[in-house]
């Protein structure tokens, strides 16, 4: 059950600033209960949209042609900013799973009918599911191995225990 918040104004110097249900910031939507419904919407749109480009032309490709030029747009607007999605319901996360598919589909040539599991397994693709924790444990990896930008290395702390811990090969 989602609570409404009142409307908000702010004012700054003699300009107003009232409230909005969904902005646009660095190519992603934000709605006011921040439950990325709009962002994950944009994404399935424009997937298809290129899907169908793409598929015009699918033809005239190779299948390694068809999957670098999926890799290089469907993909990249599948992962552009999907650390935002970790921890969104399942539905949502199911639209893009059936976004993904179809690009699988449209890659190896296969019908609908086919099962996806193997197609994917194929292919090398996780499921879109595991793809933002995949790229959220690749920052904490390059943060904690100093390969990380600063900003995010200033964001995680390794922990060290301020006392000595009994480790398993320690046992008594």
């Amino acid at each position: 059950m989602q609570k409404y918040l009142p409307t908000l104004q702010l004012k700054v110097g003699d300009n107003i600033i009232e409230s909005v249900p969904c902005v646009k910031n660095l190519g992603a939507f934000f709605d006011q209960h921040l439950t990325m419904e709009k962002q994950v919407s944009s994404v399935v749109k424009s997937c298809y949209f290129q899907i169908s480009n793409i598929g015009r032309i699918q033809r005239f490709l190779t299948k390694e042609a068809c999957k670098t030029m999926v890799n290089a747009v469907i993909t990249a607007m599948l992962d552009y900013g999907n650390c935002l999605l970790y921890g969104v319901s399942k539905a949502l996360l199911d639209r893009i799973q059936k976004v993904h598919n179809t690009a699988a589909r449209l890659v190896t040539r296969s019908s609908k009918r086919e099962h996806i599991k193997p197609i994917l397994a194929d292919l090398h693709w996780l499921p879109v599911s595991f793809r933002p924790q995949y790229k959220i444990l690749t920052y904490v990896y390059q943060s904690l191995h100093g390969l990380a930008p600063s900003y995010i290395k200033g964001l995680i702390m390794e922990y060290k225990p301020t006392r000595s811990l009994r480790m398993r090969s320690e046992s008594t």
